[in-house]
């Protein structure tokens, strides 16, 4: 038997009987360790999922940094290739032009030589002939 001597322990006593029986708390505690056990198991694979988006994450930031440093190759070679093209292009051009000015100089030098021969031709014709006789006098005189 209770005795109840205060409002206090009315109270207390009250809670307890709705509290209810002892296998009810039981199976209350048993129900807490089990959620208690699924949160760690939770929390567990929360930590691998985050572990493995950080690995991911890793590996992405990997993959960026090999393509940009590809880009990089490739638009140093897209440069020397351009030099090269231009380059190519250029002697091309320059080979054109001396080409064209190796024929120009011929030319002007053929055209040259034969004003130059007409013109000694032309001089030629146009001094007198002169056909001289010449004899020999060994001792003799001269006839007239």
């Amino acid at each position: 038997m209770i005795l109840i001597v205060s409002r206090e322990e009315k109270e207390l006593v009250t809670r307890l009987r709705t509290l209810g029986p002892l296998s009810e708390t039981a199976g209350l505690s048993a129900e807490v360790i089990a959620l208690k056990r699924q949160i760690a198991d939770l929390e567990i694979k929360k930590g691998q999922i985050e572990e493995e988006h950080a690995k991911q994450d890793r590996e992405l930031r990997h993959m960026i940094g090999l393509e940009k440093k590809r880009q990089q190759v490739e638009l140093v070679q897209a440069k020397k290739d351009t030099e090269l093209t231009v380059r190519e292009g250029n002697l091309v051009a320059e080979k054109a032009r001396f080409e064209e000015q190796l024929k120009f100089n011929t030319q002007r030098f053929e055209t040259m030589e034969k004003y130059l021969k007409d013109m000694l031709t032309d001089i030629l014709q146009r001094l007198p002939n002169v056909n001289l006789k010449i004899t020999e006098s060994r001792g003799t005189t001269a006839q007239p």
